[in-house]
């Protein structure tokens, strides 16, 4: 029976395999060759290539002269490609399936010969032995051939014309010439000369022996026009940061590097395989087969494109997720509830449902260090949409009605509900409840963690409940101490033991405050913040191991098999913050694997798009600010008229270039100014500089803008005018009128980039 189970599975296999389309692919690209979108191309095309049955890719295919003496392509190919593509596969396997085992690249045989296609020339294919072995593949290929044209149409025409020459007509009607940019109505052609493209430049001759012998019927060819350009790259997102992301994996790499120009990578050649696949927007049905590029087609298809190129970038780029590792179908979710003051959310799964309980950030703008109103309790069924359910407020707790609702932990002991909870950084208290939302009573009426139970301050518990059933909590900050907890929950069962954290070297670790654990396969990981250590043992000694995940406090869970974490963010700023839901994924030596893609949210850069408040902006003289419809205004007063955002912004500058202001101005004034302040990160840095700042000392950048809008206007000021720039973005401040003592301005985003 095991053996034939195996024979069927093995069946199944090769009848899927068999099913995909036959792909032969010809690139006039390569190392040194041309223009190096086809590096990217072909890239691309090996991460969506569980769609296809690859039989050969051809590299280096042009008759430039120039190209003669550039290096074995066939060789570069089977070290770049082959090698990236054969330690990838495994993953490709593991996470998406449907790749075969390897490749067969192959040098052109017309690369840089220095001679175009001739039409009365007789060909003699032994001369041409990338040619040679196309023509042998369709011989023996019972099903249709889709031959994918990266470039110029030499070492097609030749195929051609020998087989018509021999009376092989029966071999091109196996054959699909599916070809990039032979022809355009709008991009470098013309609709006069549609063929003034750059892939006929080389050998007009092939692309219009290549035309006429489609019109004539000989063979089908479509052709895709410039809409992979125009379409696919110019569609699709933009910018550095959603770039390099594909570095996780080695194909992604070769993707991201191949031709990375203007802030996207260009693959334009990608239309030949985007359209064969027919999932996104273009199919081989909506191109002529018969050469023809008619240009309402080629626009209808490019604007199809368009409409489909993040969903195409997005789907590569999990792809490249995969092929480093990564599961591509973790969830990963930047902001779980913006604009709130969302902070320290710790996790509980019962039922498929993740429940968390976080603190909440009194004010964008607080009057001492991180006041907390109140705790709140969420829930989500599918990692993506959070419901609130209740508060548990300071007043109903020992605590009384103040700020102070720090970082806690929640379990379930006995049916009961356990929020243990941080008194500011004095003391640790604990709530019950007989369901998880509620409601909560003080267990104690006073703290489980009194103030001077330890030398440190005893505050941001984490529970840990160990195999054995026993529950432990480990708290402090500076040096962390680990206790039983007895089987009440109102009391401790063993004293505070200290948890020694060494380095490598055996000097002792000091920490941040904030611990929170979790044990994997014998290993106990301890993390506090963007950092973390392992021991064997539940109290250590822990050894400290480097980078967590970028972010503040944490708390973690498994979901369907995936370990996650709660990560508190800067969603505001640094004292009204958000939470975001990452996936935790681990080295072969149980060591945390970091995506070079992580970082803070938000980051890199701080979006100000007001969607649900005026996200911490006020007016300080001359104008008022109100939110409306998603829009920032503010009728002036005064002259001079300024606003300023949320304080303590706390974002890096690293890597910044810009500030993006889209403004309307309703009033006379013709220039904009704008402030921004930054301070450099230093041992002093949350003791000092913590009074508003006085703008009037700042430095300002002017800018004109037009009066009397009818419409938003966007307007672009580089970085490079401000005199300094500091390692923090703590705050900006705007003159959206200058000069201007009546009228109306209304920001619709302020993006620094």
């Amino acid at each position: 029976m095991k053996h034939l189970v195996s024979i069927l599975i093995l069946l199944f296999t090769i009848c899927s395999f068999a099913q995909k389309p036959k792909v032969w692919l010809i690139s006039d690209g390569g190392k040194n060759i041309n223009d190096p979108d086809d590096v990217s191309a072909i890239a691309s095309y090996l991460l969506m290539s569980n769609h296809f049955d690859t039989r050969a890719i051809v590299l280096g295919s042009t008759v430039l002269s120039r190209n003669k003496n550039t290096p074995n392509q066939e060789q570069w190919a089977n070290e770049t490609y082959g090698k990236a593509y054969a330690e990838e596969l495994a993953m490709l396997n593991k996470y998406i399936g449907g790749y075969q085992e390897s490749f067969r690249f192959l040098e052109s045989s017309i690369k840089g010969m220095g001679t175009n296609f001739q039409w009365k020339k007789s060909y003699d294919l032994n001369n041409f032995p990338s040619i040679l072995d196309l023509y042998k593949e369709l011989e023996k290929t019972d099903d249709v051939l889709n031959v994918l044209c990266y470039g110029p149409l030499t070492e097609q025409a030749i195929l051609v014309s020998y087989c018509l020459e021999h009376n092989r007509q029966d071999l091109l009607q196996k054959i699909r010439f599916i070809s990039h940019w032979t022809s355009s109505n709008f991009h470098v052609g013309s609709l006069k000369n549609p063929e003034h493209t750059h892939n006929c430049f080389g050998d007009p001759t092939a692309c219009d022996y290549m035309k006429k012998k489609a019109l004539n019927g000989n063979f089908k060819f479509y052709e895709c026009g410039a809409i992979g350009q125009y379409g696919i790259v110019e569609g699709g997102p933009k910018g550095k940061a959603y770039f390099n992301q594909f570095y996780e994996s080695k194909l992604g790499t070769i993707f991201r590097d191949g031709k990375f120009i203007e802030g996207r990578v260009d693959d334009s050649d990608s239309a030949t395989y985007w359209g064969l696949l027919s999932n996104y927007g273009v199919t081989l049905h909506d191109i002529a087969s018969n050469g023809n590029n008619f240009p309402e087609v080629e626009k209808r298809n490019e604007e199809a494109f368009a409409l489909h190129a993040e969903a195409m970038r997005n789907e590569l780029l999990r792809r490249s997720n995969a092929a480093a590792g990564f599961n591509p179908d973790a969830i990963k979710v930047d902001i779980m509830v913006s604009e709130h003051g969302m902070a320290d959310p710790h996790a509980w799964v019962e039922n498929d449902t993740l429940w968390f309980i976080s603190g909440h950030d009194k004010s964008w703008e607080p009057k001492g260090s991180f006041p907390m109103d109140r705790w709140d309790i969420w829930s989500s069924t599918d990692l993506k949409t959070f419901k609130f359910h209740r508060s548990i407020y300071p007043k109903d707790t020992y605590i009384g009605d103040k700020p102070n609702c720090w970082a806690g932990d929640i379990t379930k002991r006995n049916g009961k509900y356990y929020w243990f909870f941080s008194n500011r950084n004095i003391n640790t208290g604990v709530v019950v409840a007989d369901k998880i939302n509620g409601e909560y009573k003080d267990l104690l009426g006073k703290p489980l963690l009194p103030k001077d139970i330890i030398t440190e301050h005893p505050y941001d518990p984490e529970i840990f409940e160990a195999e054995d059933g026993q529950y432990h909590i480990i708290f402090g900050q500076g040096k962390y101490y680990m206790s039983t907890l007895a089987e009440d929950m109102k009391s401790l069962e063993t004293p505070p033991k200290h948890v020694p954290i060494f380095y490598e070297d055996g000097s002792h670790f000091s920490t941040e405050d904030k611990p929170t654990l979790f044990e994997r396969q014998g290993k106990y990981y301890l993390v506090f913040g963007s950092r973390y250590a392992m021991s064997d043992q539940l109290y250590g000694p822990y050894t400290f191991k480097g980078a967590f995940l970028d972010g503040g406090h944490t708390s973690f869970f498994d979901w369907q098999g995936q370990k996650y974490v709660l990560q508190e963010n800067h969603d505001i700023c640094a004292f009204y913050r958000g939470a975001s839901l990452k996936p935790v994924f681990f080295n072969t030596d149980g060591t945390i694997r970091i995506p070079k893609s992580d970082g803070w949210y938000p980051g890199p850069g701080r979006p100000f798009r007001f969607e649900k408040s005026t996200m911490g902006w006020k007016a300080l003289k001359g104008t008022n600010v109100s939110l409306n419809n998603g829009v920032l205004t503010g009728e002036i007063s005064a002259q001079n008229a300024v606003i300023q955002s949320a304080p303590w912004l706390f974002t890096t500058t690293k890597g910044l270039s810009q500030i993006v202001i889209k403004i309307r101005n309703k009033s006379e004034a013709n220039h904009l100014k704008i402030s921004f302040y930054s301070r450099n990160l230093d041992t002093s840095f949350w003791s000092n500089g913590t009074e508003p700042v006085k703008w009037k000392n700042q430095d300002w950048v002017t800018i004109p803008v037009s009066s009397n809008d009818s419409e938003f206007k966007t307007y672009t000021i580089p970085l490079t005018k401000f005199k300094k720039i500091n390692e923090k973005l703590m705050q900006i401040a705007i003159q959206p009128a200058e000069n201007a003592s009546h009228g109306v301005w209304e920001i619709d985003e302020v993006i620094v980039e």
